[in-house]
C-alpha cells in the first residue's frame, strides 16, 4: 500500500485538474495557507501575494493552453479563486525572489535560515550496477507542505505516459520519467539577477513541458529557450545515458557533464557566469552537500544500486542541515524546512522510488508507469 496518494489521470486537460482539485481539496487550501504565512515571513502581504498570483493567470493561459486549463480544473474542483491556485504554480518565481531579498539583506551569518536544500545527482550506466542511468535527489522544502503532495500518472494518447510527483495545487510535475525514458530532478539556484525579466514562463510550467517531451532534445528544449525570471538547476537525463546538469539565471545558461559517470549538485552556482551566488548566503548547507553526496556516492562507482543511494540520502553529517534534513526548531515556524520527500528515478525501468519524508526513517514506495506501487522497508 503506498503512503502518497495516486491520482490516476488521462488525456484532457480541464479534466486532468479537476479529478486533482476534486481529490486534493484540503491539502490543495492548507498549502495556500502555507505559501502565504511563507510570502508574509518574507515581507509580501497576503493581498499583494494574491494578487501576483491572478497577474500570472494570464501569463499561463499564453505560454501553455493546456497547463492553463489543468489549472483551471484544478482550481474548479478545490473550489477556489482561478487567481490562488495560479499563485501556487508560480510560487517559485514568487518565493524566490523573496529568497534573493533575503540573501542581500542578510549581512548577519546568524540569521540564515538555510532556506532550501535539494541535493541532487545522476548516475550514467558505467557507474550503476545495473548498467542503468539513474537521477534522483532529496527534496528539502518547506515542512508546511509535507503530506500535501501527490503522485500524479498520467495515461493519454496525445502526449508521452508519464510518472510524476508534485505539491497539491501544482499542475507539476516536479520530478518525474516519461515512457520515453526521459526524466527530471532540480534544485533551487538564487543569482543576483533573479527578478530583472518580469513574467516569464515560470518553474513548474517548465517541468511539466520536460516531462511531455518526446525526444530529449526537445525535453531540453523548454530549459533553454526563453528567458527565465529566477535561476533554477535542472538534472535531465535519458534512458539511453545521458545527462546534462544544467544551471538557469534569468540571461545565462551554461552545463555540467557528468565525470567518471557521476554528477551531483546543491544550491549554489558552479558557472560564475551567472553572476554573484545568492543562496549560500541563507542555505551554508549548499556548500557542502552536493560534494559529501558526490563522495559517497563515488565510493561505490560500478555498484552504484538502490541500497547505496539510499544510504547517501539518508546521510545525517552537520544534522539538521545535512543532506537527509530535519525542521531545524531554531527557525520561524514558517520558514522550517525538512526533506519532504527522496527519490530514485531508474530511466530504463520508467520508475519511481519515493520516500514520503527524511529517508533515513521513511519506508520506500515504487511507482511505475504500468501501475504498481508497493512499499520498500527503509534501508
Amino acid at each position: 500500500m503506498a503512503d502518497l496518494p495516486v491520482l490516476e489521470l488521462g488525456d484532457d486537460a480541464y479534466e486532468r485538474g479537476l479529478t486533482h482539485g476534486r481529490s486534493q481539496r484540503t491539502q490543495i487550501a492548507e498549502n495556500i495557507d502555507t505559501y502565504l504565512a511563507r510570502f508574509a515571513a518574507g515581507g509580501l502581504d497576503a493581498e499583494t501575494a494574491r494578487k501576483e498570483g491572478e497577474n500570472w493567470v494570464g501569463i499561463i493561459r499564453e505560454q501553455n493552453a493546456d497547463y492553463a486549463e489543468e489549472m483551471r480544473g484544478i482550481a474548479d474542483g478545490a473550489a477556489l479563486p482561478l487567481g490562488d491556485i495560479s499563485m501556487l504554480n508560480a510560487r517559485y518565481e514568487i518565493t524566490f525572489g523573496l529568497f534573493g531579498d533575503e540573501a542581500k539583506a542578510n549581512d548577519n551569518p546568524a540569521l540564515a535560515d538555510d532556506a532550501d536544500g535539494c541535493s541532487t545527482f545522476g548516475v550514467m550506466p558505467e557507474a550503476s550496477a545495473n548498467g542503468h542511468t539513474i537521477i534522483g535527489q532529496n527534496w528539502d522544502w518547506l515542512a508546511g507542505v509535507h503530506e500535501r503532495c501527490v503522485v500524479l500518472r498520467i495515461t493519454r494518447k496525445n502526449g508521452p505516459n508519464l510518472i510524476c510527483y508534485t505539491e497539491a495545487g501544482i499542475v507539476g510535475g516536479k520530478m518525474g520519467v516519461n515512457e520515453h525514458g526521459i526524466g527530471l530532478v532540480e534544485n533551487g539556484l538564487v543569482s543576483d539577477h533573479d527578478g530583472r525579466n518580469a513574467y516569464e514562463k515560470p518553474f513548474h510550467m517548465r517541468c511539466r513541458e520536460i516531462l511531455d517531451a518526446e525526444t530529449y532534445d526537445m525535453a531540453l528544449l523548454p530549459i533553454v529557450s526563453t528567458k527565465r525570471v529566477c535561476s533554477a538547476n535542472f538534472v535531465v537525463g535519458h534512458a539511453d545515458g545521458e545527462i546534462i546538469d544544467i544551471e538557469t539565471s534569468p540571461d545565462a545558461v551554461s552545463y555540467i557533464y557528468p565525470r567518471d559517470g557521476l554528477v551531483t549538485h546543491s544550491n549554489h552556482f558552479m558557472d560564475p557566469r551567472h553572476g554573484p551566488s545568492q543562496m549560500e548566503r541563507i542555505s551554508t548547507s549548499t556548500l557542502y552537500r552536493a560534494n559529501r553526496l558526490d563522495r559517497l556516492l563515488r565510493a561505490h562507482v560500478g555498484k552504484i544500486n538502490d541500497a547505496v543511494i539510499q544510504a547517501a540520502l539518508a546521510d545525517h553529517f552537520a544534522h539538521p542541515n545535512a543532506i537527509c534534513r530535519h525542521p531545524d526548531e531554531r527557525q520561524p515556524e514558517a520558514k522550517r524546512t525538512m526533506t519532504n520527500a527522496a527519490f530514485i528515478f531508474d530511466l530504463n525501468a520508467r520508475s519511481m522510488r519515493v520516500a514520503n519524508g527524511p529517508p533515513c526513517s521513511t519506508p520506500w514506495e515504487l511507482h511505475t508507469l504500468d501501475g504498481d506501487a508497493v512499499e520498500q522497508a527503509a534501508e
